[in-house]
């Protein structure tokens, strides 16, 4: 054990050493996009949710590593500033999802919110109050909070409605004057709901609801919990990815990825409600583990495929990072809490690891690849599958910042020094 931490440690600061201060502009807020070598790329947005997850990350970084305060504060500040007053829209209130490259607003009729991206907004700027004591970060996240629930919440059904004008009206249907507001950046059906949107709210109300514990947002984090378990996950431990707006599903194949990290954001949840043992939601947890190492697991070359059908192989072959980040955390949770009972959770961490250290960390350049392919060959670039010119090897992306790996590397320490 004493050797796995040691290695994920490493691995861990040779990451935050690239990330913080490199990634950040002079301009506000952290550039979107880097070569394979760390290179600057040109790129046309920024968005909250790549913005809000450095900003997290840098937080929690200080708040679990006390001794990367005086390194990491400035980026954390630097990244809060730009939230806040440029992210943040004056006029109408909520975060935009998206701003110019240089932080200029997009005119009124080419503006999106959605759900996905106000959940991030909070889940960045509660986590920066535990560090700042800076009350304008805990009140932007009250606001975006009251801002998303007075415009989306779903008082008949549950949930939250997703995709809105700039005004916070619901989008219905693509803006025939500007179709690339939601083209590759919204995969639910127009006016449905979705899985994704859902847990990352989750894990916003979670965090936000321990600095803040607000009986409101308390009882909107107990409907996010019931909404998980009851409408999203399905036997034998799987999840649905998309909801008509009353909560009727489509028939989708499962994100083992999303699987996985559910598993951890629902224990998580459930400490910040005071209810760490809670028995039902730490084996819901369980059984998304088990259907996911059952049905997603790399027998032969370790780590978690993409997607598939709820009882059949595997669909999609391809290992991306966060699948991989997010398969280490929730396997070295469910280590500490259950041992070697039923599966060997301990095997199956360390061949996760070594999957990650082997192929999906670049040991030339630092950083993680995006995807390989299954047995960790071919390393590509997010731009490669989303067809984003110029493709390559980035190493930042819009859909890829320091959140993932950060936090996977970082929460599986911890519980495996637990362990011991």
């Amino acid at each position: 054990m004493n050797e796995l931490i040691s290695e994920i440690n490493k691995e861990l600061h040779r990451c935050l050493d690239i990330w913080y201060p490199h990634t950040m502009d002079t301009r506000g807020g952290y550039h979107t996009a880097f070569d394979r070598d760390w290179q600057r790329i040109p790129y046309t947005t920024k968005g909250a949710v790549h913005q809000s997850r450095m900003v997290w990350t840098a937080a929690e970084v200080i708040r679990r590593r006390p001794e990367q305060r005086e390194k990491l504060l400035p980026c954390l500040l630097h990244g809060t500033k730009f939230l806040r007053e440029t992210m943040w829209d004056t006029k109408c209130g909520g975060f935009f999802w998206e701003v110019k490259e240089d932080g200029t607003l997009f005119e009124d009729n080419a503006v999106m919110k959605h759900a996905y991206g106000e959940s991030f907004a909070i889940y960045g700027l509660a986590n920066a109050y535990r560090i700042t004591q800076d009350e304008a970060d805990l009140n932007f996240a009250r606001e975006t909070f009251y801002w998303l629930d007075r415009h989306a919440h779903d008082n008949r059904h549950g949930g939250y409605c997703e995709a809105y004008y700039r005004d916070g009206r619901l989008m219905l249907e693509s803006p025939k004057e500007h179709p690339e507001i939601v083209q590759g950046k919204v995969r639910e059906p127009l006016g449905g709901k979705s899985m994704n949107s859902h847990i990352h709210l989750l894990e916003a109300f979670t965090v936000l609801y321990e600095v803040w514990p607000d009986e409101m947002l308390r009882s909107r984090l107990e409907e996010l919990v019931r909404i998980v378990t009851d409408k999203i996950i399905t036997w034998p431990g799987a999840m649905r990815q998309f909801f008509a707006a009353d909560w009727s599903p489509a028939a989708t194949y499962v994100s083992f990825g999303h699987d996985v990290e559910t598993a951890y954001l629902l224990v998580e949840a459930a400490a910040a409600l005071g209810r760490p043992n809670d028995e039902h939601l730490w084996n819901t947890a369980k059984s998304l583990v088990a259907h996911s190492l059952k049905y997603g697991w790399d027998k032969e070359h370790g780590g978690f495929y993409y997607d598939g059908a709820t009882f059949a192989k595997p669909a999609v072959l391809s290992k991306f990072w966060w699948v991989q980040a997010e398969g280490l955390a929730a396997l070295a949770l469910m280590h500490n809490r259950f041992g070697s009972r039923d599966t060997d959770y301990y095997q199956h961490l360390v061949r996760q690891w070594e999957f990650i250290r082997d192929f999906i960390v670049d040991h030339e350049h630092g950083g993680w690849y995006s995807v390989t392919d299954a047995d960790g060959s071919n390393p590509q670039g997010l731009s490669n599958l989303l067809n984003v010119q110029p493709a390559g090897l980035e190493k930042m992306h819009l859909w890829k910042a320091s959140y993932h790996e950060t936090r996977a590397m970082l929460n599986a320490v911890t519980l495996i020094e637990q362990s011991r």
